[in-house]
């Protein structure tokens, strides 16, 4: 009996450590540690799908601290790590910041968009030329120091505060988030 449970719990815990694969995008259990931020998990990810038929993205987001509650990651003062990959052959890399600007405005108040243009239009001009399938857009926060933002391989710059990165967590895990599906996944709920 305590063989067979013994059992149970391992495949159980392989299971959950294993890799997770949207849209045929591998993405790894763990980030490993290394001089930008300790070992993280990952805590779901989602495919982002235009009109139910044209997949655009996969997202994925990884804490070092899992959680299922959004307000909780929010809230958190921890490294976390928004990753952008591109299923689309080719698509401008203006088209996804404005398409991240606009999914911005669903999710935080006029105020807040006030309080943060400046960091918005910075993050608009890390954005040029266009980005290839399989290409990624990284959005890494730092505790204290702020978002620094990679685009197809190249680190862009850093948007100093915690605010900016929360909004950008709203576009996935907020009120109005790309679709509640996507929210999910990425919640690994």
């Amino acid at each position: 009996m305590k063989t067979a449970l013994f059992s149970l719990i391992l495949l159980f815990s392989m299971q959950l450590s294993q890799a997770q694969v949207v849209a045929d995008v591998d993405f790894p259990e763990n980030l490993p540690a290394n001089a930008l931020h300790p070992k993280m998990a990952l805590n779901g990810a989602a495919l982002r799908e235009l009109y139910l038929l044209v997949d655009t993205y996969v997202g994925a987001l990884y804490l070092e601290k899992p959680s299922q509650s959004a307000s909780q990651i929010i809230a958190s003062e921890q490294h976390k790590t928004m990753i952008f990959h591109v299923l689309l052959n080719k698509v401008s890399a203006r088209r996804l910041s404005n398409a991240l600007h606009e999914a911005l405005l669903l999710n935080i108040s006029k105020h807040q968009h006030q309080d943060l243009q400046s960091d918005i239009n910075t993050m608009l001009s890390y954005f040029s030329g266009s980005l290839k399938k399989g290409q990624q857009a990284i959005f890494h926060y730092r505790p204290n120091h702020g978002t620094q933002i990679t685009v197809a391989g190249k680190i862009k710059g850093t948007i100093v505060g915690k605010d900016f990165y929360n909004a950008m967590l709203k576009v996935w895990i907020g009120k109005s988030p790309v679709s509640r599906a996507f929210k999910d996944n990425i919640l690994g709920l």
